[in-house]
């Protein structure tokens, strides 16, 4: 499915089509989406100019459809997740409690502040629940807050557990990333190898091509395809950090870009199967990952 091909979106809430989209969505692709088509993917990369325009936009802040950000990995952008009044609840619940996220033998690697709201659905308001039930997960993690101050950043990495040496068979099948504050630069979500065409390495499950991870958000240094995304305040993006046939996705690597100026507020939500190589295994039956076929 192509980037000019329609996506097939859910039944729920407002459509593209319901919306008054900006004249300035399609001012840099005129002829090649016309200023009738919906366009239905979005990154920074690929979209030009005016993605901030558009994520910033009174369209956007109407949309529940989810729109594709990239097949492999699979990853989709969640328009409005949660509420920005329970955005600001779970910082306010979270602010006491954070410490710093820094690993003892790579400081470098993490330097957010965070916390766990294990199982809390009520200071999550329902926010884990929701998580599960739309990738028809077993159970998830819980919910972890983590704060983002200037230069603070979080180098490419992959949320599962596995290895070529070590198979797990629980878990974590897919990631949401849930935007509670926006920075207001830097900050972004980014998938250095976004389009699956990085050789891996079956030795260690990682691309042969080493990355500069003091420099993998400069767009100079990025990979040709990489996706880089800046989320809105109550927006989420979900991607799978497993395969529906059960393996890994290498090319789930990700991470969060230093912030430049403000403060970004995320909560993560893992969430997991009961055996990803049991092809009955529900999360593989879930509307959305259709998005990604």
């Amino acid at each position: 499915m192509g980037m000019d091909s329609p996506l097939a979106c859910s039944n729920r809430g407002v459509g593209f089509d319901a919306i008054e989209w900006p004249s300035s969505v399609f001012r840099d692709f005129p002829q090649r989406f016309g200023a009738t088509e919906r366009v239905r993917r979005y990154s920074e990369k690929n979209l030009g100019s005016w993605g901030k325009e558009f994520l910033q936009s009174e369209g956007y802040k109407n949309l529940t459809e989810p729109v594709l950000l990239s097949k492999q990995p699979c990853a989709i952008l969640l328009p409005n997740f949660i509420t920005e009044e329970h955005a600001k609840e779970m910082i306010n619940k979270a602010t006491p409690k954070l410490r710093s996220q820094r690993f003892h033998d790579q400081p470098d690697t993490r330097t957010s502040w965070g916390t766990v709201l294990w199982g809390n659905e009520e200071a999550s308001f329902g926010t884990v629940k929701k998580s599960e039930e739309l990738v028809r997960a077993a159970r998830s993690d819980g919910l972890e807050v983590k704060r983002y101050r200037v230069n603070e950043k979080y180098n490419s990495h992959h949320d599962y557990f596995s290895s070529p040496q070590s198979q797990m068979k629980d878990d974590r099948i897919a990631t949401y990333l849930i935007y509670l504050q926006s920075a207001e630069e830097g900050g972004e979500t980014f998938f250095p190898w976004a389009g699956g065409k990085e050789k891996i390495d079956p030795k260690t499950g990682w691309p042969y091509r080493p990355l500069d991870y003091n420099r993998e958000c400069d767009p100079e240094a990025q990979p040709e395809s990489a996706v880089k995304v800046a989320v809105p305040t109550g927006s989420a993006v979900l991607f799978y950090n497993t395969l529906p046939n059960g393996e890994v996705d290498p090319y789930s690597q990700h991470g969060s870009c230093p912030v430049k100026v403000g403060e970004k507020w995320t909560a993560t939500v893992w969430t997991r199967g009961r055996d990803r190589f049991d092809p009955a295994d529900r999360w593989k039956t879930a509307e959305i990952l259709n998005m990604c076929k």
